[in-house]
Parts: structure tokens; sequence; C-alpha cells
């Protein structure tokens, strides 16, 4: 009889303990199910409260939206630039150029339609010179080919920075307004690529050239840390965030405001953006769309107005360094096509122009290997190969610079 009542009293404490467990597991689906439900519900309110116009256009085929939100020349320059809309009749948004401005986005999400919107402002107006900066081979860079100076090597990359960092930037302080320089990099490998010594003047150009007019237009796919360092990532004011994968992604790129709402990897469908400057920090997230131009539109477009870039001279001694230099501007380097070959402005031969094709007539060679072999720095090599390249003397291949055909023959 005893072992039978402890029997039972075994069978009621399994018993106990086992509706016990079942109770919790039910509370938890429940609250389970509830938050699902929950997470719905937001959902379709969320959905509610967007305009009726876009809840319209996320269902637009791209063919229509972009015809609907297609790029047109401002009819007047402005200091703002045009960058997307709101809706098909909606306002413009606007950004400042003047700054540092990363634009973020998966493949196809429109960033590069963006920076190509950027530099067709920048390419009508007077006081903007432009640069396109790619490290493979100008694969991202074709539509800003003949229009402005594209730097397709790591070597003309490298030593373009150097010259920044060494020559120009100080040039630019002397100057009571110095001209706006933008820098265009649709492409985060770039970073991956540069030597410690190219990423620390890259690191001064960022922090200092702004107040000296030379600015960043960087593009790029992913904005983790070791895609693109925090020094770099943290000094871009301006950050048109397309769609994006992950909210780990959104969270790299806005930081606390993706809590606030800012959640880029939410967008619907490409096209949609999201526009953070320090004035917007405050705002609640408006969603717009991007304004939209092709390679071949960018390729089409001719510069407005007559553009003079100058030549930065090397800084005077730290005695004379109060006084302001006036710089002397020359021509574009679009503007010396069709000049009398090695001509210069005072009519005597250029020997730095035959020595930099010597030095190629053995075959491509980057902007470093000209310059041991010419016994000029870097940065001169460089400019002088731009302007070689600008008359069809010299062309980019794969390896770095060499004569172009016809120019071998002679």
């Amino acid at each position: 009889m005893t072992y039978f009542y402890l029997a039972l009293l075994g069978l009621t404490v399994w018993a106990w303990f086992r509706a016990k467990g079942k109770v919790r597991e039910h509370k938890a689906i429940r609250d389970a199910r509830r938050a699902i439900q929950a997470g719905k519900t937001a959902k379709q309110q969320e959905e509610a409260r967007r305009p009726l116009v876009q809840r319209i256009l996320t269902a637009v085929p791209d063919p229509v939206r972009i015809r609907m939100f297609a790029w047109r020349p401002d009819p007047r320059i402005r200091p703002t630039v045009r960058i997307a809309r709101r809706g098909p009749f909606g306002r413009f948004e606007r950004i400042d150029p003047a700054q540092h401005v990363m634009v973020v986005g998966l493949t196809g999400s429109g960033k590069s339609s963006t920076l190509r919107v950027l530099a067709a402002w920048a390419l009508s107006n007077p006081r903007w010179s432009l640069e396109a900066w790619d490290g493979k081979w100008g694969a991202s860079v074709r539509a800003y080919r003949h229009k402005v100076p594209v730097l397709d090597t790591m070597d003309a990359i490298e030593a373009r920075l150097s010259d920044l960092v060494t020559r120009e930037l100080p040039a630019r302080a002397l100057m009571a307004e110095p001209p706006h320089l933008a820098i265009i990099m649709d492409e985060s490998r770039l970073l991956n690529m540069l030597s410690a010594s190219g990423m620390r003047n890259l690191v001064t150009v960022i922090q200092t050239g702004r107040e000296l007019g030379v600015h960043l237009w960087f593009g790029l796919q992913d904005p983790k840390t070791d895609s693109v360092p925090s020094e770099i990532r943290d000094q871009f004011s301006c950050k048109i965030v397309h769609q994006l994968q992950t909210r780990e992604a959104a969270q790299v790129a806005l930081k606390e405001l993706v809590a606030a709402g800012w959640a880029p990897h939410r967008l619907a469908r490409s096209g949609q953006m999201l526009i953070w400057t320090p004035v917007r920090a405050m705002s609640p997230p408006r969603v717009v769309y991007g304004l939209w131009l092709s390679t071949g539109q960018l390729a089409a477009l001719e510069r407005q107005g007559p553009y003079a870039a100058p030549e930065f001279a090397r800084p005077v001694s730290l005695v004379k360094a109060s006084a302001r230099v006036a710089v002397a501007p020359v021509a574009h380097a679009s503007d010396l096509v069709g000049r009398t070959q090695h001509a210069t402005r005072n009519g005597r031969t250029d020997e730095f122009a035959e020595a930099v094709e010597r030095a190629l007539l053995g075959g491509s060679a980057g902007v470093r290997e000209i310059a041991r072999s010419t016994g000029r720095n870097p940065g001169s090599v460089h400019r002088k190969i731009q302007q070689l390249t600008a008359r069809g003397q010299v062309e980019a291949t794969a390896d770095g610079f060499a004569l172009t055909a016809a120019q071998e023959e002679e």
C-alpha cells in the first residue's frame, strides 16, 4: 500500500510539472503570435500613413518610373542642386553640393544615377571643376571620359592625392575664394587598393578639403568599416541612402537614426532614397525619388559657359605666406585639344612632353615609372599626361599609359 501512494505521489508531481511546462509553452506561443500580429498591424498602419502617390509608384514598372523622374537641366544656375523629387508632381529635393556627399545603395538601386546628376550640375556651373577616379580601369566612370579628367590607375590616383596634399591644398589656403573641385569616386574597392601613404593623403583631403573648395562625392555599396574606414565615413556631412539589404548595413550608414525610423533596408524599390543632412537630423524621414540621368545623357552634355581650371603654383615660403598670391588661370585640359603638338604658350618646344613620349616608346608605363625615367615628380608627370591625353597623343591602358597608334607612327 505504501508503494502505491508513493507511485501516486510521483505521478502527481510529474503531471504538475508537465502541465506547468505546457502552460509556459502556450504562453510563449501566444506572445509570439501577438508580436507577429502587432508587427503586421504596425506595417499596415505605416503603409497607410504613406502618401497615396508613393503607394502607387511602388507598383510602377522601372521604365515608367525612369521617364517620370527623368533629370532635366535647371533653367538657371543655383547654389543647390536638384537631386530628387517627392512625387511626379511634388517639389524637388535640393542639397548643397559644396560638401562631402556619400551615396550608398545596392547595385541597381540608383546611386550611380545620383552621382551623374551631381556631375551634370557641376558641368553647368562655371566655378566648378570635376574629376572622376576609378580603381578598376575606368569601368564605372565611362560616362565622364572626354568631359573631365579621369584617373583609372592606382599610380595616377596616388600621384594626384600626393599632389593635392603637398601642392594644391596649401596653394588654395592662400586664396581668398578658391574655386570648387568635386572628385567623384564611384567604387569603394578603390579604398582597399590604396597604399598606406595614399590612404593618409585621402584622409587629409577629406578632413581639410571642404573649406578649401575640394569636395568628395563618394558612391559605395557596402558602408561597413572593413570597406570604408570610420575616419573617412564620419566626415560626410550629406548622406544619400538608397536601398540596403540588411538592418546592419543601415545601422552603419545612419547609426542611431535607424531607431528613429530612417530605415533604408525597408525601402520598397530602386529609385527610392532617404536624404540626411545635419539640418534634417531632427526631422522625420521622408522617402523621395531620385532623379534619373543615364550614362548616354551625361556623355552628351556640354559644359555651359567658359571655364578655366586654375594652375596652382607651389606655395611661397613662410616669410611671404601672409601675402595673398594671385594665381593666374590657364586653359582647362579640354581646351588644349587642337593646339600645335608640343607647343607652349610662349612658342618654345615642350621638352617635358617629348621626355614623356620617349619614356613611353618601350610600351605602357605608370605615372611613377615615367617620373623615374624623366626625373620629374609624379604630380607634374600626371598633369602632363592629362594634357597629352586631351591632345590625343597618349591613351590610358590596363597597365598605365601608352602612346596612341597615330603618335607611334610619327
